[in-house]
């Protein structure tokens, strides 16, 4: 059984701990709810920035928080940050025997290094900014750029690099600000998983962060686009184009998530079973790259379909998946291919939870959208799937009027949105 034990400090902060029996080795990390979601036009990719200067080990401001992180990585534990759509997070993993220390490294670090050099300051902006010129450079930006047609250049629609004119202008009021009002207990998760005991380790939390004040939280949000739209960036240069076909979900407690990545694995996984790999790269030779994605949020959702092709190809490419879009709306899901996909996302569930760190990253998650997780409830979700609900999902997803288009390269727009009706 797989158990998991929520609770709360005096102080609002939540703590979220799971045992994993025998286990050598432990992982924990803050989630803090502040993310690109957060952001407005002008300070956009300050959360990432923020996110860079908290994790810094050259902050000389704090001369303990170096002397913590010297000492974990003289024990060998791995430790890294990342920022999202709708969370910073920060994280350890290593021996049993480092987890206190960990903890401490945490609480100094979103509690206490907050106290940032202007040398210091000025050197992450152009690190941070130099990030955002290579991740604009690249194709990789297709599937935020999918949110962003599907929801506007707002909420979850924002890119996380943000913009980088606000990165290069950005001044220690504005990430004081951040800081201030968004890193507060109420507004935050600790998680710790590995070989523990409960008890103990809650005594080690309450050691570290009870002093943490209890102090108000910024409550921040933007109505998104009241129907999806178009992304294009034209590029005359190159080789070749991206393109992405998405569709507007539900949100990551959606009764359907895992329903739509059933769907996602059918028409797009990468390998040679999918259907668009079939049509699209086995039958025709179109394209290398193509895959599905989805990504879900707190109160929405995406599907997309990804291509990598040379420019006069995409309009071949757009057809495609307009078609095989229209069929499974007519025709809907076959057993063998149903039965195969539930297979595979039932297997990297159970994968990724016998990775520490993938397992981390996803409690860490799960708790941020107060979603009660079950390994056993995942796997009975995915095994009760059945053809009908898939046939019906599809036919409420694939909609005109809840799809979005995004596209980076050398082709015209107008003629690939005149191909894409389904």
């Amino acid at each position: 059984m797989y158990d998991i034990l929520n609770v709360y400090l005096e102080n609002g902060l939540r703590v979220v701990m799971h045992k994993i029996p025998y286990s050598k080795t432990v992982a924990c990390g803050v989630w803090v709810k502040q993310g690109s979601k957060h952001e407005d036009d002008q300070t956009n990719g300050l959360s990432h920035l923020v996110e860079h200067l908290i994790i810094n080990v050259n902050n000389h401001n704090n001369p303990e928080f170096q002397k913590l992180i010297r000492e974990l990585n003289d024990e060998g534990v791995v430790h890294n940050a990342g920022t999202t759509k709708e969370n910073t997070n920060f994280y350890f993993t290593g021996l049993n025997k480092n987890l206190e220390k960990c903890i401490a490294t945490l609480a100094e670090m979103v509690m206490h290094n907050k106290n940032f050099s202007e040398e210091l300051l000025e050197n992450e902006k152009k690190v941070v900014a130099q990030e955002t010129i290579s991740f604009y450079s690249s194709f990789n930006q297709i599937r935020e750029r999918t949110s962003q047609a599907l929801y506007g250049n707002m909420d979850v629609g924002r890119t996380i690099v943000g913009v980088i004119d606000n990165i290069k202008q950005a001044n220690s009021d504005q990430l004081n600000y951040i800081m201030k009002n968004s890193y507060t207990p109420e507004n935050s998760t600790i998680v710790i998983i590995g070989g523990i005991e409960y008890d103990a380790v809650l005594r080690i939390v309450e050691k570290y962060f009870s002093s943490w004040d209890d102090e108000y939280t910024r409550d921040y949000s933007e109505v998104v686009d009241s129907e999806p739209g178009i992304f294009f960036n034209e590029i005359a240069g190159g080789q070749s184009s991206v393109i992405s076909v998405g569709f507007r979900t539900g949100a990551f407690n959606s009764k359907d998530r895992k329903k739509i990545d059933i769907i996602s694995k059918i028409i797009g996984e990468p390998g040679f079973e999918s259907r668009l790999v079939k049509e699209i790269r086995t039958k025709r030779g179109l394209a290398y790259n193509l895959g599905a994605f989805t990504n879900s949020y707190e109160h929405r959702g995406a599907l997309g379909f990804t291509v990598v092709c040379a420019h006069d190809l995409v309009y071949e490419v757009v057809s495609i998946i307009s078609d095989e879009i229209i069929n499974i709306k007519q025709n809907g899901f076959n057993d063998e291919e149903i039965d195969r996909a539930k297979k595979i996302l039932e297997t990297r569930t159970m994968l990724d939870l016998d990775n520490i760190l993938s397992q981390l990253k996803f409690l860490g998650r799960c708790t941020s959208y107060n979603h009660l997780f079950s390994l056993e409830q995942e796997v009975r979700n995915i095994k009760k799937i059945n053809k009908e609900d898939l046939n019906n999902l599809a036919n409420e997803i694939f909609l005109n009027e809840k799809m979005g288009f995004a596209g980076i390269g050398n082709f015209s727009i107008d003629k690939s949105i005149e191909l894409l009706k389904i």
